[in-house]
């Protein structure tokens, strides 16, 4: 999973045929970081007086990709990169903030491609979409009785904060599992840095190294 904050966020709102973005708000921090590699195209914003409608993404950012696809985040309170500059995945974009045509604090990302198509914005990030109902979906970690969940993530795959996590159902398998006709293995339990359900490096048999 690819994100523009880093920690806990929640998406509240889809990309759907209405909305050509997704609006992500950030939990445990307010910087909008890139993620992807790129270079920095556009760190603007347009004044409503302008006539132009892009006024409407107030502070923005665009930062195009090596396969000519445009980023765009939207809303910023402020910007930290300036056009012609080459950002990492994790480099800091700006902050946070309710610029232009927006009602209340988060980033609208939007994606188009080098033809000008607009990009589904949650197979860039690796979020679900489909399905997902209009509310808030928050990602964050929350302990259960049955296990680990984290927002909307369910029978797939998550690279969490550096790790992969497998979601049997919608909580995190533990334990030796069977994916894809092969053999994982799954922390137990936390102890130290490993989270519950975090992947562990194994052989092709399964065993831990």
């Amino acid at each position: 999973m690819r994100r523009i904050f880093n920690g806990n966020f929640k998406v509240t709102q889809k990309y759907h045929s209405g909305h050509i973005g997704m609006d992500i708000v950030g939990l445990s921090s307010k910087n909008i970081v890139s993620p992807v590699e790129g270079v920095v195209k556009s760190s603007t914003i347009i004044p409503k007086s302008s006539g132009d409608v892009t006024w409407e993404w107030g502070n923005y950012v665009r930062v195009d990709d090596a396969q000519g696809n445009k980023h765009y985040f939207c809303h910023m309170a402020s910007r930290a990169v300036s056009v012609g500059q080459r950002v990492e995945i994790g480099t800091k974009l700006g902050v946070m903030g309710n610029t232009g045509l927006s009602f209340g604090a988060h980033c609208h990302y939007q994606v188009r491609d080098r033809y000008d198509r607009n990009v589904m914005p949650h197979t860039i990030l690796g979020l679900p979409n489909e399905g997902m109902p209009d509310n808030h979906i928050f990602y964050i970690w929350k302990k259960t009785s049955k296990g680990w969940t984290y927002g909307a993530f369910q029978n797939d795959w998550a690279f969490v904060d550096g790790c992969w996590y497998y979601f049997d159902g919608k909580y995190t398998a533990s334990g030796p599992q069977r994916i894809d006709g092969k053999t994982y293995c799954f922390a137990p339990r936390g102890y130290g840095k490993i989270k519950e359900g975090q992947m562990l490096k194994t052989d092709e048999y399964g065993h831990l190294k």
